[in-house]
């Protein structure tokens, strides 16, 4: 069986959630958008979520592999593919309350549209799904040895 080839890709569908108007009305709250010139607060959302989505290890692999798929990144609302230097500049001095601001209102948008959407903001506790405590192991002090 043959999978089905779509037109959209993960990204792109991510980045639809977000509303159109959200990143602009954010970045010129906290005057990001008059300090940007060449690298939009867009392209720069659109870059942090390929890094995590592709779970990028270095500014070199994110920008390296959005310049090589520089045409779908432009379908996605006229996003650009960032330079070393833009991209590095633009995490040091960019406000990153900009980035919790909208993943808040992209959650109440979402919440509005779908009342059942997420949890809600005072729970507390373990969600009623798990009946018992999940604990997780760091493995990345355990040393493995190969004979």
């Amino acid at each position: 069986m043959k999978p089905t080839r779509h037109k959209f890709t993960i990204l792109q569908q991510v980045m639809s959630i977000i509303p159109k108007h959200l990143v602009p009305k954010i970045s010129r709250k906290y005057g990001i958008e008059r300090r940007s010139r060449s690298f939009s607060p867009w392209s720069h959302v659109v870059s942090m979520v390929y890094a995590q989505l592709a779970h990028s290890l270095s500014l070199n692999d994110i920008c390296d592999s959005l310049r090589n798929h520089k045409a779908s990144l432009n379908s996605i609302r006229g996003a650009t593919p960032p330079s070393r230097n833009n991209l590095s500049y633009a995490n040091r001095n960019r406000d990153a309350d900009m980035a919790e601001d909208l993943f808040w209102e992209t959650l109440n948008a979402l919440q509005s549209s779908s009342p059942k959407f997420g949890f809600e903001r005072n729970y507390v506790g373990i969600p009623r799904r798990f009946k018992r405590t999940i604990n997780i192991v760091d493995s990345t002090t355990i040393k493995l040895v190969a004979n």
